[in-house]
């Protein structure tokens, strides 16, 4: 059950999916997810602000029995991703005279994902107010915090603000509601780096906004809820700022010890002039791919440097470092500077491939180091001339 009290009259309702690893068929979720939703008691009316996935609806369901409701007459939507309308269907079977409250851009996109018909809908505008009778909700539109309808609804006087998957974090561990502690800070970056990222700029504006409105408790989407929101607004204002910290991140690939060998001298030089080096190999298990990708991408919310090594296959680079550049090339990072370390047997083709695959970094670029075999002293000596400009570069 997620029953919580954010007010007298707001409950968290939502639903956990404490055993869900993987989201959207590429985040990987060590701590699983929630669904939240929230119910709203006014004095003339009630709303519920989200559903929660299909997979969860009874969930819902049984919490809306527990905390005894009888009557919804909104049901709010603020993004029509499924993982918080998928349940919309039952739960308007279950309040027929309930009507759906969301934004002309979340009614556009639940007709082409869900069917839903817009007979029982109202229509929020920018600023617009919901009154449920001494309280009411205010709506801000936040395009691409995630998708293009993502949507803010503000209470006051209670001054909530539900923010959709803004400032989100894919957690269930207990508790969910508290001061922000490590773990949940580092999901919500992790969140973030994979979610939020991509349209920093964006987010950056969306933060400002919110320090505008100044809400005592920020109630996302997912994860807990922040009841000290100056606490992640904090976290955000870094996080989308050009700051970066003096650390390179490296994705790599190893067949035979030969890119590894590589990796670990360029690693030692950095050591060296005391920048802190992130490994990732891609392939150590069969799960490592997933798994160290989304940790390179939460090296990138402020990395200063990437480097990319891997070895060749049939002339191209190995399918996995080809899934780390692109993902990582989707999620347009800050990063600096960029460089490769690239072992081939006989020909290669591969750094060129790589090139065209980060597109989207505005990353000062190092000459790719590529190396035919083992590398040799002459090779692990292009290396360290690299490996010490770039940390010239960093430190500078």
């Amino acid at each position: 059950m997620m029953l919580y009290k954010l007010d007298e009259n707001v409950h968290e309702i939502g639903a956990k999916d404490p055993e869900r690893r993987i989201f959207d068929s590429l985040v990987y979720m060590p701590h699983g997810t929630t669904y939240n939703s929230y119910f709203v008691e006014g004095e003339k009316y009630n709303a519920i602000i989200d559903c929660v996935d299909l997979e969860k609806v009874e969930i819902l369901i049984s919490n809306l029995k527990e905390a005894s409701v009888n009557r919804i007459d909104y049901i709010i939507l603020l993004h029509s991703e499924q993982d918080h309308s998928g349940s919309i269907h039952k739960i308007m079977e279950l309040f027929p005279s309930a009507k759906v409250v969301c934004t002309a851009k979340v009614k556009e996109l639940l007709a082409i994902h869900l069917h839903l018909s817009e007979e029982r809908m109202i229509i929020m505008n920018e600023g617009g107010i919901l009154d449920l009778g001494g309280m009411g909700l205010t709506f801000y539109s936040i395009p691409f915090a995630h998708w293009p309808d993502n949507t803010m609804a503000h209470l006051l006087p209670q001054n909530i603000l539900f923010s959709s998957d803004l400032f989100g974090a894919h957690y269930s561990d207990e508790p969910e509601i508290k001061k922000l502690n490590d773990t949940q800070k580092r999901a919500a970056r992790g969140y973030f780096s994979e979610i939020m990222m991509p349209f920093r700029k964006n987010i950056s504006k969306y933060v400002a906004k919110v320090e505008q409105l100044n809400p005592s408790i920020i109630a996302p989407s997912h994860g807990g809820v922040w009841l000290n929101s100056i606490e992640i607004l904090d976290c955000y204002k870094l996080w989308t700022s050009d700051e970066v910290k003096p650390f390179v991140t490296i994705p790599y690939v190893t067949m035979h010890d030969s890119t590894k060998i590589a990796v670990l001298h360029f690693s030692k030089i950095m050591n060296q002039r005391g920048i802190d080096v992130i490994l990732h190999n891609l392939t150590q298990k069969p799960e490592s791919l997933l798994i160290e990708t989304g940790e390179m991408i939460y090296d990138l919310v402020d990395a200063s440097a990437i480097i990319f090594a891997f070895c060749t296959v049939l002339g191209g680079p190995h399918p996995a470092i080809v899934y780390a550049a692109a993902t990582s090339n989707a999620m347009m990072p800050k990063t600096k500077f960029l460089g490769m370390l690239c072992s081939y047997a006989w020909a290669t083709k591969a750094p060129e491939v790589i090139n065209a695959l980060t597109s989207n970094f505005k990353s000062q670029r190092f000459e790719p180091i590529v190396f035919k075999g083992l590398p040799t002293k002459e090779d692990l000596a292009k290396i360290e001339i690299c490996a010490n400009e770039m940390a010239d570069a960093i430190i500078l």
